[in-house]
């Protein structure tokens, strides 16, 4: 008797062990699975965030929003977990779009990236984008553009190689970093909701320091791109008499210093393909003229960082072996407004 009263007891325990673990579990099919946060600054210096959450019932709507305001984000995410029917999972979020009112502030965005980059939930290689749109509105206006399925919105950022080179694509990780870099500037992609398209890319915003400084058209951004090393294939560039599309691309960089003068060459080599032309137009011209434009929006371009002291290209990150470090932290002070870039463009044709 004793030995069956042991013997259930022991298979009682071992059932137990079996649902240790398993009681809490939520059913995917429970949870609500935000894939872009929405951050707003109201004007009583409140947050307003706003979830887009797609939705995967059959006829249902292809997503839902929820908005809650509080005094900071923290707050605010913990509050929906709470209040929302399902259990809410951050750890699938691709995007944080801020609106600009918020951005503007350094103290504000220095700490939201703080946050972002501190929070157990909300992972670090999410996107950041900056709007100039109400939030609540573009989300309304994504909806209303989305038939298919809701990480078309996603897909924007990561079109594929060719196909829209211009674009920037930032990580929060990425920005957190630069809070701290002595030589290195960011820009952050700025987009607002198409008229018949789901986005309008704007350019970057130009972040140092946790600040906009500045923000740069599609165009200047390309260059942002190129010192990143990605390539400029596929852009395709009008010079009004001719059309033309870059089939390849190469840059090299070569930092110098010498006398306590700072240098930098950099070649851009680009092998072109011609679209169509104007009767009469040779492709000597096309090259010339394709090269002076190019260089031209260069230097218009970092004329304007080096007075605004705003390092977009990392040219900081070449000198690093060369500035003694205690130096560094002077570079966009003391060393950067100095710095002399010879940028040549060379073109060939397909």
């Amino acid at each position: 008797m004793k030995k069956n009263r042991f013997f259930m007891s022991t298979v009682v325990l071992l059932s137990l062990t079996l649902l240790v673990g398993c009681w809490d579990i939520k059913e995917i099919d429970k949870r609500d699975i935000p894939l872009i946060i929405g951050i707003r600054k109201e004007s009583d210096n409140q947050f307003k965030v706003t979830l887009y959450i797609p939705r995967t019932e059959k006829g249902s709507k292809l997503s839902r929003t929820v908005t809650y305001k509080g005094t900071n984000v923290s707050s605010i995410l913990e509050q929906l977990k709470t209040n929302t029917e399902n259990a809410l999972y951050y750890k699938q979020v691709r995007l944080i779009l801020i609106q600009n009112n918020f951005s503007k502030d350094k103290a504000d965005i220095s700490e939201m990236i703080h946050f972002l980059m501190k929070s157990k939930e909300i992972p670090s290689i999410a996107l950041l984008a900056i709007t100039d749109e109400h939030i609540e509105k573009m989300f309304s206006s994504i909806d209303e553009k989305i038939d298919a399925h809701a990480t078309s919105v996603i897909d924007y950022f990561y079109k594929g190689a060719d196909w829209a080179p211009e674009i920037t694509t930032t990580r929060v990780w990425e920005v957190y970093r630069s809070l701290f870099s002595y030589t290195k500037d960011i820009a952050v992609p700025v987009v607002n909701a198409g008229k018949d398209t789901l986005f309008n890319f704007e350019g970057s915003a130009v972040l140092k320091n946790g600040k906009i400084i500045e923000q740069i058209s599609p165009s200047e951004n390309q260059f942002v791109n190129l010192f990143q090393k990605l390539h400029a294939k596929g852009k395709v560039e009008s010079l009004g008499y001719a059309s033309i599309m870059v089939e390849n691309s190469s840059l090299r960089i070569k930092p110098s210093k010498k006398a306590g003068e700072l240098l930098v060459a950099s070649d851009l080599s680009l092998k072109i393909d011609v679209l169509e032309k104007n009767e009469g137009v040779t492709n000597d011209q096309i090259q010339r003229d394709l090269e002076s434009l190019i260089e031209k929006r260069f230097y218009n371009l970092f004329e304007q960082a080096q007075k605004n002291k705003t390092d977009i290209f990392g040219f900081g990150q070449h000198f690093r072996n060369q500035i003694p470090y205690n130096e560094l932290e002077n570079w966009r002070e003391d060393y950067y407004p100095k710095l002399k870039v010879n940028f040549q463009v060379h073109v060939k044709m397909e």
